[in-house]
């Protein structure tokens, strides 16, 4: 049963944000988010960006930002730092992408001819791993017609799942939540298999595998747009959405504490 952020009483060691509409509010991060992720590492909660954007995204929130780690592509690509450098991870052997890379191409191709108005999605340019069909950033396509193309993508043997955006696909070996194991384990120095001291905030239905995951777990306002559709919900539910939605979390963490 999802419950009110309020009744969240445990102390949590590092929060894991999703990106899109839980750290920006209509496309972009607001300064007062940006504060309060500041303010949130200061007081020694370090901050790990999970999201389904692209590789390179990955590498400009870590310059860019203060956060520990960058999980991008859903898993695909996972950025931490080792002193004042940048050490990057594939999800997948990274000799086998340039296969990868051209049966997806191939997909694509196969799916825009089914479903009228599917295409890549601009960001898809700056990826390492998996490719995403646009079904609701610049393009306009139906949640029918988005389900469609995860459809054809699993029947082609890729992982495939939709965000609020775009849906994302690529090999069958990684996901969100995997990834955030192996930083739990290499950055942060725990049991990547206990996730209990940590704290996951989402909005979209490729983050239902991380509520699922995460024993403490946050959907911020907007995910009710989705909230039949999840096959896992968040433990707990904030009252406004988007950025607003994360900020309300980071002072309910710090006044916690």
């Amino acid at each position: 049963m999802t419950r009110p952020l309020s009744e969240l009483r445990s102390p949590v060691r590092a929060l894991f944000t999703d990106v899109d509409g839980t750290l920006t509010t209509d496309g972009r991060i607001e300064a007062s988010t940006y504060a309060a992720l500041e303010k949130l590492g200061a007081a020694g909660v370090p901050v790990v960006l999970v999201s389904g954007r692209p590789a390179a995204f990955g590498h400009a929130f870590m310059t860019m930002t203060p956060v520990l780690a960058a999980v991008t592509e859903n898993g695909g690509v996972t950025f931490i730092r080792e002193g004042k450098q940048l050490k990057k991870l594939y999800g997948v052997p990274a000799a086998s992408l340039p296969e990868w890379r051209r049966r997806m191409h191939e997909a694509t191709v196969d799916v825009m001819a089914k479903v009228p108005g599917a295409r890549l999605s601009s960001d898809s340019k700056y990826r390492e791993v998996d490719l995403a069909i646009d079904w609701n950033e610049e393009a306009s396509l139906s949640k029918n017609d988005a389900e469609t193309c995860v459809t054809l993508l699993r029947k082609a043997g890729f992982t495939a799942t939709r965000s609020s955006v775009h849906v994302n696909f690529g090999p069958p070996h990684f996901d969100k939540l995997s990834a955030c194991m192996g930083v739990v384990r290499q950055v942060l120095g725990t049991d990547g298999n206990d996730l209990s001291p940590y704290l996951f905030v989402g909005d979209a239905l490729n983050d239902a595998p991380m509520f699922g995951g995460f024993p403490t777990s946050v959907g911020v306002a907007n995910i009710k747009h989705w909230w039949d559709e999840l096959s896992f919900k968040p433990a707990y539910l904030t009252e406004r959405p988007e950025g607003a939605g994360l900020r309300e979390i980071v002072e309910h963490i710090l006044a916690n504490r």
